[in-house]
């Protein structure tokens, strides 16, 4: 029997507004096979959309027919579309496998845009901090963080537990953003961040816990990485991996290639179980294994789903950081298909022994 709908939902979708049409976008839905609208609803989102600043932006960063408003010249110079010779050059220092930087200035605006402040994916500082609530962080204790990504994580964990968090970041120019936050802050003792290369990890000192947010299946030489981390993990320490693993065979290979051809740099994913047995091999006692996926699709669909209210309310972002959050929408996208269909996010939690 086919699905009934109401008058207000047909009228939705045959006159979809900017936030209709940015979810349409996101989830795959063919608005063109509509009506198409009349010339005076036409006249209304246009007029709506002039009214609202940032609605034609958005339209146009998607492809969505909407040109920007004139409150917004795509060329107006801003801070994310360059003029600061520091931080281009160490976006240069990371280039993705097409040349280009992996991180810019204006895709940590547009990742902030879409995950909130000082964020970088979809797992929100509070949720990250009740994930580690049962290592009982305090002042006497300390973390290391190995996904930094903009510092939001370490400095909530500073804030939440008064505990002691050094971050590192893969990213020269997330570390140094990340690290400008936490002096600006006044965290730059309790909260420091910097860059390193996860592969020629070689950590020194010793901490309470390590946390990673995936970084593993980035990895080539994932053995000496784990070796590294179980090396400054102090006695009855702890370790939490958050990451992507393989789940048999992908439900589609061209999603599953699209996904790795979307990746900025290469992807080398181990399996569940292969996860595991190196962190048992390690002589930690694994005490969780626990697949996350549906959660992690659940806070990244949500999170789209309320960029539009996010834009809709924020000053008109330049169309470098546009353009930005159009390429991290896409790579988000790419994971989303084969999220559950090959590859699942998992967390590991284990313990060093005394």
């Amino acid at each position: 029997m086919a699905p009934q709908f109401s008058p207000q939902d047909l009228e939705r979708w045959r006159n979809p507004d900017w936030r209709n049409r940015l979810v349409a976008w996101w989830e795959g839905y063919d608005l063109s096979r509509l009506p198409r609208v009349t010339n005076r609803s036409a006249l209304r989102n246009v007029t709506d959309e002039h009214r609202n600043g940032p609605v034609n932006a958005v339209g146009t960063a998607f492809g969505l027919s909407a040109p920007f408003p004139a409150a917004v010249d795509p060329l107006a110079p801003s801070p994310a579309a360059g003029g600061n010779p520091e931080l281009d050059r160490l976006a240069l220092m990371q280039l993705d496998r097409h040349g280009d930087p992996v991180w810019s200035p204006a895709r940590s605006e547009g990742a902030q845009l879409l995950w909130g402040q000082d964020m970088t994916g979809p797992e929100e500082a509070a949720w990250m901090i009740d994930s580690v609530r049962s290592f009982g962080l305090n002042p006497a204790k300390s973390v290391l963080d190995l996904s930094a990504g903009l510092g939001g994580t370490a400095r909530a964990l500073v804030e939440s537990c008064d505990t002691w968090v050094t971050g590192l970041e893969p990213s020269p120019l997330l570390a140094k953003l990340a690290m400008d936050r936490s002096k600006a802050l006044g965290l730059s003792k309790k909260a420091p961040i910097a860059h390193y290369d996860p592969e020629h990890f070689n950590q020194a000192g010793s901490f309470d816990l390590v946390m990673a947010d995936r970084v593993v299946h980035r990895v080539r030489d994932k053995e000496l990485f784990l070796d590294r981390i179980g090396d400054c993990v102090k006695p009855k320490g702890g370790i939490a991996l958050f990451d992507y693993v393989i789940d048999g065979a992908p439900g589609s290979w061209d999603a599953w290639t699209a996904w790795r051809d979307e990746e900025p740099m290469e992807v080398y994913p181990w399996t569940a179980t292969r996860m595991a047995d190196e962190l048992t091999q390690r002589n930690l006692d694994l005490r969780i294994s626990e697949d996350l996926t549906q959660l992690h699709r659940r806070h990244i669909i949500d999170r789209v789903r309320r960029l539009a209210d996010t834009l809709a309310n924020a000053v008109p972002p330049a169309a470098p950081v546009l353009a930005a959050l159009k390429r991290e929408l896409a790579l988000w996208w790419a994971r989303l298909r084969v999220l559950g269909s090959g590859l699942r996010f998992v967390r590991y939690v284990a313990m060093k022994p005394a």
